[in-house]
Formats: C-alpha cells, structure tokens, sequence
C-alpha cells in the first residue's frame, strides 16, 4: 500500500465487536491488522456513519461520540475523525487531534457545506469533502486519488470512495493480513 493517507470507516473496519453476531456497540475492540496498518501510513482520517436503518431511527449524542473517537484517537495515530450522528445527515462533527490537543469542529455550521446539509452520511460525500479540507487545512496534506485510499466494510464506503474519486480497498484486506 503506497498511499501516505488513509481515509478509514469506523465500525467493521477499525473497531468491531469481541462477539461477531453482537452488533451492538457495546464490547468494541480494535480489529487486527489496523493498527499495524496506520502505523505504516503518514496519516490516517476516519470517516464514520452511513445511512441505515439503526443510524437514521435515532439521532445520536455528539458529545458520546467525541469522546468514544478521542479515547480510539488516543489509542491509534489517528489525525482526525469525522462523523455524523444525526438522522438524515445534516451534521457533521470531526475530532482532530493536533499537537497532542483535541477539539471538534462542528462543520454543518460553516456555510461552506450547506450544499451536504443532508449528504454527511454515506453513501454521501460531505465527510469526505470536510476531511479533505481538514487534511489541508490543519495538517498540509492534499487528499486525492493518488495520495489517499478509503478503507472500508460496506458498499456505503465504497460507493462514497467512488463518488469522491478515491481508490477503495475492503477492510478484510487488512484483517486477513498476516
């Protein structure tokens, strides 16, 4: 794998559960090969939450969720994480973790992306535009086609990676690699 920055899903791709048949987000462990597999990369950005039937019959606390990627962001070298816990996606908040500090930016208020007001959940590409900008804005780093893969478990990741212009490799790559 070539590319510097790696453009990662959350659940399924990065963390997942002790117990495969508990889909719950309780009992969530780091997936083998993740680790190893960011250590090698310059930079690593997630991009999490995609419209489905659990995620859009709920909203979701962002303050929970902040908390849940600074403690994965404390344990990986993960430089920011965007996510939308909103039904319909039109939110977005994204952790970055910059000289050891994190704060959240709550990128749904800046009018640069009222266009994905409804677009932050995949297979939607308003996470990817935001990291995109985060990645040059905070860290100096120009995400495109050559410099950047999506890693990911679902056909959401992949039809949003696509959309976005990025390659797309299936997260059991990652974890089947010995």
């Amino acid at each position: 794998m070539q590319q510097k920055i790696l453009l990662w899903d959350n659940d399924g791709t990065v963390t997942g559960s002790k117990d495969p048949n508990d889909k719950g987000m309780h009992a969530k462990i780091i997936l083998p090969g993740v680790k190893e597999t960011m250590q090698k990369a310059a930079f690593n950005f997630i991009i999490s939450g995609f419209k489905s039937p659990e995620s859009e019959s709920q909203n979701f606390d962002p303050d929970k969720t902040a908390r849940k990627f600074i403690d994965l962001m404390s344990q990986l070298p993960i430089s920011a994480a965007a996510f939308s816990p909103t039904i319909g996606g039109v939110a977005c908040y994204v952790v970055i973790k910059k000289d050891g500090k994190f704060f959240i930016k709550k990128a749904h208020e800046e009018h640069r992306y009222k266009e994905y007001i409804g677009e932050f959940k995949k297979p939607g590409i308003g996470m990817f535009v935001v990291i995109r900008d985060v990645a040059l804005e905070e860290f100096g780093q120009i995400i495109d086609s050559k410099s950047a893969i999506m890693i990911g478990d679902t056909w959401h990741d992949e039809m949003a990676a696509k959309t976005f212009d990025v390659p797309f490799m299936d997260a059991k790559i990652i974890h089947e690699h010995k």
